[in-house]
């Protein structure tokens, strides 16, 4: 056994020097791209990402983590958007790196042998780091809190699952993750799934600091004001128990987006919700519980495949559930929740073979659609008609690419556009307030999707 994993290990350098090769390549244009769309309100324009303003705004600020992370490059290097995103694209690289490092350690709990392994992790890392649906969390700047957040969650759990304890470094990185991102308070959940699923000592001794560092950063957020307006606007909205019911329409069309990436663009399709009693409800609801009362029965027999089941379903669990966002189908909650369809992906495709082969060309297609997303970036236009394309019955798309036609003096091609918004939505007020504006020949700058 001492042989086999020393085996494991040495080719585990090969692999994810790969991974991370495929990963740079596939994610390389975000490296040239500007600041796009909600980059201007969340960092370029925003007070709170400014190192002369940071401290002073700190009260009533949301994410304090990743605003810190934006002032600090403020102060070091100023508007400069290469080197933005060139800090997401590393984060990037060690979230791959941790995902091929947790992988191959639940692999090995769960009894593989250590080249399956490595084949697991490897293809599994793969898979997650180059699908276009990570492409809104590195390419935009706006995307860090998906992509700081994640890396610290999955950071606390390899030093809580690790052969030696590390209480204070897994506490301080479930801390921080969630001042990053709200949405990582799932990830005492996510370690609680992995001790449920795979032989671990000292289980509760393990997760109590990650536990403890995720409370602590809650009661921060709960006490900054920010955040209580916003959980406050979410319960205006809608009732948490309406909340859930829609948000299972939202889980499938993401879940959906995710397995079929060619159909990604900036403003995914929302879909309709329909009454608990009525047979799409239904049917999604059964599906979902069935699918995790499956995993969590045959978690002893296949605990990775049960892992994997649970790791999407709890990661998923804090933005699309009871608290209900304006727009719930999105992309940025897949980053994290990815990581289990990935590796399920990866336990299907590396038994044989030729199902490593075809991992292969699906690997190489998944990072040519990435490649082509990042490059959307450059031609804000070119961004818009692709999402107009991809989601042909939705107005906002068409609003959203109208408004920058106009920004681009292409002011018939706008009028169509948002004329054809009106058709599809004839009581959208933002198409017929943006229509007005071009007929006016004003000059503005587009809502972010």
């Amino acid at each position: 056994m001492a042989a086999d994993s020393s085996r494991g290990q040495l080719r585990s350098g090969p692999v994810l020097a790969a991974v991370l090769g495929l990963t740079v390549l596939s994610h390389l244009p975000a490296l040239w791209g500007g600041f796009v769309y909600d980059d201007f309100d969340d960092v370029v324009d925003n007070p709170s990402a400014k190192a002369a303003t940071f401290a002073g705004r700190l009260w009533g600020m949301t994410r304090p983590l990743l605003k810190a992370s934006y002032a600090v490059q403020d102060a070091v290097h100023g508007p400069c958007a290469p080197a933005y995103h060139l800090v997401n694209l590393a984060l990037h690289l060690v979230t791959v790196a941790l995902v091929l490092g947790l992988v191959w350690r639940a692999a090995r709990l769960a009894g593989y042998a250590a080249e399956r392994a490595i084949w697991i992790g490897g293809l599994a890392a793969a898979l997650w780091a180059v699908h276009p649906a990570g492409v809104d969390t590195v390419g935009q700047v706006a995307g860090r809190s998906a992509g700081l957040s994640t890396a610290l969650v999955l950071t606390a759990l390899w030093l809580a699952t690790g052969p030696r304890a590390h209480p204070l470094g897994s506490g301080l990185a479930a801390g921080l993750a969630v001042l990053a991102r709200e949405t990582a308070l799932a990830g005492p959940l996510l370690l609680l799934v992995w001790q449920v699923c795979l032989p671990a000592d000292h289980g509760a001794r393990r997760a109590l600091p990650v536990w403890i560092g995720a409370l602590l950063a809650g009661i921060v957020l709960a006490v900054l004001p920010r955040h209580r307006e916003l959980v406050e606007f979410s319960l205006d909205q809608r009732a948490p128990i309406d909340a859930l019911r829609a948000n299972l329409f939202a889980l499938s069309e993401m879940l959906r987006l995710w397995l079929t990436p060619w159909q990604i663009g900036a403003v995914p399709t929302q879909p309709v919700a329909y009454g608990w009693l009525d047979g799409p409800t239904l049917v999604r609801a059964s599906g979902l519980v069935g699918a995790l009362l499956a995993a969590l029965t045959l978690r002893r027999r296949w605990p990775l495949l049960a892992l994997a089941v649970l790791w999407v379903g709890v990661a998923l669990l804090p933005a699309n559930s009871v608290i209900w966002r304006v727009n719930p189908v999105a992309l940025r909650p897949l980053y994290l929740a990815g990581i289990g369809l990935a590796l399920l992906l990866a336990l299907g495709l590396s038994r044989h073979v030729a199902g490593r082969v075809l991992a292969g060309a699906l690997i190489a297609g998944l990072g040519l659609l990435t490649w082509q997303r990042e490059m959307l970036y450059a031609d804000p236009v070119a961004y818009f008609a692709d999402a107009a394309r991809k989601a042909p019955g939705q107005a906002a798309a068409l609003v959203l690419l109208g408004l920058t036609l106009a920004n681009a003096g292409r002011v018939d091609e706008a009028r169509a556009t948002l004329e054809k918004a009106l058709q599809i939505d004839p009581g959208n007020f933002e198409a017929a307030n943006a229509l007005r504006l071009v007929q006016a020949g004003s000059v503005y700058s587009p809502s972010p999707p």
